[in-house]
């Protein structure tokens, strides 16, 4: 597997040749956090991709439905096998998500992803 990497801001990298794209693990890892922060309806060539985020960014959101979901897109992403461990952190007050993902992938190598909901 190989896709090109992302930089802190979530932009493809360029003009580094060949370092500028993850491979094997690497590349599931990125692969698996960009799933986890895509927006449902948000790319034109499939309205049902992403992630309900303002479905639960809402007051009392459904936890369960969400966690579903999320464990759902981190299972179809290509080269993941197994979810191995899965929290979600909720701040009321603030209403920010927090989700930590280990899973392993088809390469043997257990991996771990935190990310935030996206807030825009």
């Amino acid at each position: 597997m190989r896709m090109r990497r992302l930089d802190e801001n979530h932009d493809w990298t360029f003009g580094s040749g060949r370092s500028d794209y993850a491979t094997e693990s690497e590349a599931i890892s990125q692969s698996v956090e960009t799933r986890l922060l895509s927006l449902h309806s948000d790319w034109f060539l499939n309205r049902d991709h992403g992630v309900k985020w303002f479905d639960y960014l809402k007051k009392n959101p459904n936890l369960v439905n969400m966690e579903s979901e999320l464990k759902k897109t981190v299972l179809n992403t290509d080269g993941v096998t197994e979810i191995t461990g899965f929290s979600i952190a909720l701040d009321p007050d603030t209403r920010k998500i927090t989700v930590s993902v280990d899973y392993i992938d088809i390469y043997g190598n257990k991996t771990g992803v935190n990310t935030n909901a996206p807030n825009n």
